[in-house]
């Protein structure tokens, strides 16, 4: 059988594709680049040809899963008729829904043989979504919006809080918890930011949050229950 020949971008994301599909199965730590090259049936100077490590292709990995997300948050960011504080309520609340329909696509981050592999998906996305959100930040600081003499800052203290202390995986907060701390997330970026008074209500045109916790809470016991731990 004649060898197909593929582009070196074509070649790159059947690796990607493959360990990502493997990352579910076995868990990130459980998977070797031997896995790897075998399902995509290429030998295991290819891969190196491509990624230094196993913790590279990680990375590689998280960055093209979080480009859906940042493709969501560049739009708006970049959107000419919004002002920085619309830009900020519109990010966070369709960010909020979106992550929500894509919550069973992503369970197997909270499997404990993916550990590594979480940790790594809380940092890109810190680092992904901090040049935007900073930059509208900042033009809500020209607008007389928000006052803050350290917006980079800023920003980066509350999406490390938010991808944190929200993570189904970490806590085990019941629906009316994390209900409670979300409603919480616009009195907190007012204080922060020194925007006025109830002008980022993120949630008020949302009746289907606590529809979307649950269904998140329910993702996440699911995943435990099949982690590769509890198969092996």
């Amino acid at each position: 059988m004649a060898r197909v020949t593929k582009s070196p971008e074509e070649r790159k994301q059947e690796l990607l594709s493959a360990a990502d599909s493997l990352f579910r199965i076995k868990g990130y730590e459980r998977t070797a680049v031997s896995d790897i090259v075998k399902q995509v049936g290429v030998a295991q100077g290819t891969f190196y040809y491509y990624f230094k490590s196993k913790d590279e292709l990680a990375d590689a990995m998280i960055r093209r899963m979080l480009d859906d997300h940042m493709g969501l948050v560049s739009t708006i960011a970049e959107d000419p008729e919004l002002s920085g504080r619309e830009k900020i309520v519109k990010i966070l609340k369709e960010d909020f829904v979106k992550r929500g329909e894509n919550l069973d696509n992503l369970d197997y981050m909270h499997h404990e043989s993916n550990a590594l592999l979480h940790q790594k998906m809380l940092v890109e996305s810190v680092k992904a979504y901090t040049p935007f959100i900073t930059a509208i930040i900042e033009q809500g600081i020209r607008e007389g919006s928000f006052h803050t003499s350290h917006p980079r800052e800023v920003v980066e203290f509350f999406m490390v809080g938010l991808f944190f202390l929200y993570d189904p995986g970490i806590f085990a907060w019941t629906v009316e918890e994390v209900v409670t701390k979300l409603q919480a997330i616009g009195e907190i970026l007012e204080k922060l930011l020194g925007a006025e008074k109830d002008s980022l209500d993120i949630w008020k045109d949302l009746p289907d949050m606590p529809a979307i916790i649950q269904k998140a809470l329910e993702a996440e016991k699911t995943s435990r229950e099949r982690s590769p731990r509890s198969r092996s």
